[in-house]
């Protein structure tokens, strides 16, 4: 519902083909839980998208950040806690593998509550609202801007 992309072969080629041929850094991982396929989370670095950055460069929070995006697939799973169990681990896992990033912001649909209750949940703060300067329509409308800072330790 929140991610508006295209379901043809040649468009989701088009899509995510760079990023399962190594062309586009992003990383996208499977989501699982009790050996089934739930949902997908996708981390990338800011400054590989200058335009993505500039969205988002709304607030003040620091750099480098990674952004993130993420979704529950299984409809089933929506609603029974999954969303935050993955954020707050996948922010965890990438603490641990970027030790350089000191941030990690997320833009989610203002209308997207569940979402927002999410990055709540796991500890994300809320930086900005009004809507994005983004060609992209999964960021057409009212958004948040939320940012998680790299716990001191």
């Amino acid at each position: 519902m929140w991610w508006r992309h295209p379901h043809d072969d040649a468009e989701l080629e088009a899509e995510f083909g760079p990023v399962v041929d190594g062309r586009d850094p992003t990383e996208i991982f499977i989501v699982e839980e009790d050996g089934l396929d739930v949902g997908l989370i996708q981390r990338y670095r800011l400054e590989d998208d200058p335009q993505w950055e500039q969205a988002v460069a709304v607030g003040s929070s620091p750099r480098p950040a990674v952004g993130i995006d993420y979704l529950i697939g299984e409809e089933s799973r929506i609603g029974h806690g999954l969303g935050p169990r993955m954020i707050a681990c996948f922010i965890d896992v990438t603490w641990e593998r970027l030790p350089d990033v000191v941030a990690v912001v997320v833009a989610v649909q203002q209308a997207n509550r569940r979402s927002v209750r999410a990055l709540e949940k796991t500890g994300f703060e809320r930086q900005w609202s009004g809507t994005l300067r983004s060609a992209d329509p999964s960021d057409a409308g009212p958004s948040h801007v939320y940012v998680r800072l790299r716990p001191i330790t």
